[in-house]
């Protein structure tokens, strides 16, 4: 890439997109020339997001599908709902690139979002082409692709481990079980239940929230179904943790056949050997939140118990960065030609 990419974000305020700005105000080979938000419109960035104070002097503008088309080459679609279905066609016809930080186009079936999403999906044209954001899945397509739409937290954390073993028939597609854990980041800046997700009520407390009906269900049954080339069944229970980041995930699976722990771990390196950003470890008990915290690697080991014909498995990540804007902006690279791990080595925001 000799030029540098032209970056523009759609709601550059919310928690993703602070991260996005964070992160791209790092990266050599992007500039970011338009952050769109309704709310902050005129103000400069660094007094919307005091944290980032002498990082930038950027002024926050009002989405402008014109300015967009001018002055950008992708745009970040860092908020949710009716907006990225609003602005992902619009954005596409002026002949720009769109990755939507939501779970607005990450279903091949418009039914399974509006069922777990609870509104109707307005372009679901778009499914067909957009490609689901796991650059260690999708690499070549997400490379070729227009829109891509980066995973939910809690499935990256999941299908990354996953999706090997059910490739080679080592586990068996249907009862995997996905206990996660997540920090409190991962509800973002604004909560369905705010009370809930006080300090004073998280602090020194864990619970679990959305059991079976987590809208990041759906988007787990469908990779892992698509990597083993069969309907795959997991029953998804995600829990908060007292921190601000990371998403700790056990994952429990039967043997399809036969099989040792070696074996799980050999065919992780078959897929994954030359991935930056994936690092197997021998224990489950080495797979820390603390050794992902603020980076864009996913951590995971494996044990099998021969007692009960299953594999455990310890999987962790950031919820902020390889679980959104890490992901997002290592999908960029590959849509522009710039080295995948470009702006992401370092520990970021």
């Amino acid at each position: 890439m000799d030029a540098m990419v032209r970056v523009g974000i759609l709601g550059a305020t919310g928690a993703v997109g602070e991260a996005l700005l964070r992160v791209l105000l790092g990266h050599p080979e992007a500039t970011l020339t338009f952050l769109g938000s309704d709310h902050a419109a005129g103000a400069r960035v660094d007094a919307a997001l005091p944290v980032l104070r002498g990082q930038t002097d950027a002024v926050l503008r009002k989405p402008d599908l014109a300015g967009f088309a001018a002055e950008a080459d992708v745009v970040f679609l860092a908020k949710k709902g009716a907006d990225s279905m609003e602005w992902a066609p619009k954005l596409l016809a002026a002949g720009l690139k769109a990755i939507d930080c939501g779970g607005e186009f990450r279903f091949r079936d418009p039914a399974v979002y509006e069922r777990f999403y609870g509104t109707k999906h307005t372009c679901p044209e778009l499914l067909h082409e957009a490609v689901f954001g796991l650059p260690e899945l999708y690499r070549e397509r997400i490379a070729a692709a227009r829109l891509v739409a980066t995973p939910g937290c809690y499935p990256a954390s999941a299908i990354l481990p996953l999706a090997p073993l059910l490739a080679e028939g080592l586990v068996a597609p249907a009862g995997i079980v996905v206990d996660s854990y997540s920090g409190i980041s991962g509800a973002g800046k604004t909560y369905s239940d705010k009370a809930r997700n006080l300090f004073v009520n998280c602090d020194e407390n864990c619970r679990a929230y959305s059991p079976l009906t987590h809208r990041h269900a759906p988007e787990i049954e469908q990779e892992l179904s698509l990597a083993a080339g069969t309907p795959a069944t997991a029953l998804f229970v995600p829990h908060l943790l007292p921190v601000d980041r990371g998403i700790l995930t056990a994952i429990f699976a039967d043997l399809a056949r036969p099989a040792a722990t070696a074996d799980v771990v050999a065919a992780w390196r078959r897929r994954y050997a030359a991935e930056p950003f994936i690092r197997l470890f021998d224990k489950l008990d080495d797979v820390e939140l603390a050794n992902v915290h603020r980076t864009n690697y996913c951590d995971f080991a494996a044990i099998v118990d021969p007692r009960t014909s299953k594999v455990v498995i310890s999987s962790a990540l950031d919820n902020v960065i390889k679980g959104a804007c890490g992901m997002a902006v290592q999908c960029m690279n590959l849509m522009f030609g710039i080295p995948e791990t470009t702006g992401l080595l370092h520990r970021c925001v």
